[in-house]
């Protein structure tokens, strides 16, 4: 199978995200002074910009990687919550699947940046689980939706959208290929689902990992894959690459010579292709590769970026990826 094959075949799926969508905020600045008020430095403001954050961005990557994607998320009636419908709509995305709750505040997570580096993040926030009669209404809507869909998605962040309820609600009659990029609260609810993707950090404290090396990531993940019913787990190490465990292999995946310049969002962009992948049942070598080279394109850009699909194809041509499949 050739690589254009499956990106043409990727542009047929439809994408359901579930999951704490986000307005990331951004103040480029440099920094001349210290303040005279306190042992701090002035940050002078040049330019200002927002973004569609959290599961905002996965929707994003999504899209960029050419299926057709619809955000299921709770945003609270102001103005952070407008500016992430404006947002989705100039990026003609589907805003059906929001839901406005007064009682709620809108996740904003504010950064601060001079010359392509945080120096600090600002989060707006309220993080306690939905009201019932919320949560009744996203889970009705999640459920109308999958039946015209392929792949969903929950992108968790511990923001409250998604908990033990609405979980077990989706994924006990699954009638759709579930992945999951899990956080902490929910890190052991998630069950009979076919791809799941924590980081290392994720996966060390959730399962009480306190010598996460290579076998101590495998025996302990092959046993809770077994107990939660979950097909297939990747670890993200960051800089060290990717572990991939199936019931049939286990493989670890070097990350290639890239700058990292800023990590966030790539969590995001390797969801985002990794579940694509994992449907479409492609090799496992080639995922761990692919994702790889996607997590290190976008983390050569400072603040969250979602992936250049042109640019993928290069790289993943340019290293020889087809070789896999």
């Amino acid at each position: 199978m050739k690589l254009e094959t499956i990106f043409n075949q990727v542009k047929k799926l439809k994408v359901i995200v579930v999951g704490d969508a986000m307005l990331d905020s951004y103040r480029i600045g440099k920094i001349n002074r210290q303040s005279p008020e306190a042992d701090v430095p002035i940050v002078d403001v040049i330019e200002n910009s927002t973004k569609l954050g959290g599961a905002g961005n996965v929707i994003l990557n999504l899209k960029q990687l050419g299926v057709t994607p619809i955000l299921c998320s709770v945003l609270g009636d102001d103005e952070s919550g407008r500016e992430i419908i404006k947002e989705l709509e100039k990026n003609n995305l589907e805003t059906s699947g929001i839901i406005i709750d007064p009682s709620r505040k809108t996740t904003v997570k504010e950064r601060i940046i001079v010359q392509e580096k945080h120096v600090l993040r600002i989060d707006e926030e309220i993080d306690q689980n939905l009201n019932e009669k919320t949560r009744s209404k996203l889970i009705a809507k999640i459920n109308e939706m999958i039946k015209n869909s392929d792949i969903l998605i929950f992108q968790d962040y511990d923001k409250g959208v998604i908990d033990s309820v609405l979980i077990d609600r989706i994924t006990s009659d699954k009638k759709i290929f579930i992945s999951v990029d899990p956080k902490y609260k929910n890190f052991t609810n998630y069950k009979n689902v076919n791809f799941f993707k924590p980081n290392l950090n994720e996966i060390t404290k959730s399962l009480k990992i306190n010598n996460p090396n290579f076998e101590n990531l495998e025996s302990i993940g092959k046993k809770f894959m077994k107990k939660n019913s979950i097909d297939d787990l990747m670890i993200t190490l960051s800089e060290k690459g990717i572990i991939i465990l199936s019931k049939k292999e286990v493989t670890k995946h070097d990350i290639f010579n890239s700058k990292i310049v800023d990590v966030s969002g790539a969590g995001d962009t390797i969801i985002s292709l990794a579940s694509i992948l994992f449907y479409l049942k492609l090799p496992q070598k080639f995922i761990g590769e692919i994702c790889n080279i996607a997590g290190g394109i976008v983390c050569n850009y400072s603040g969250v970026k979602a992936i250049d699909n042109k640019e993928l194809m290069e790289k993943t041509k340019r290293y020889n990826l087809d070789l896999y499949l």
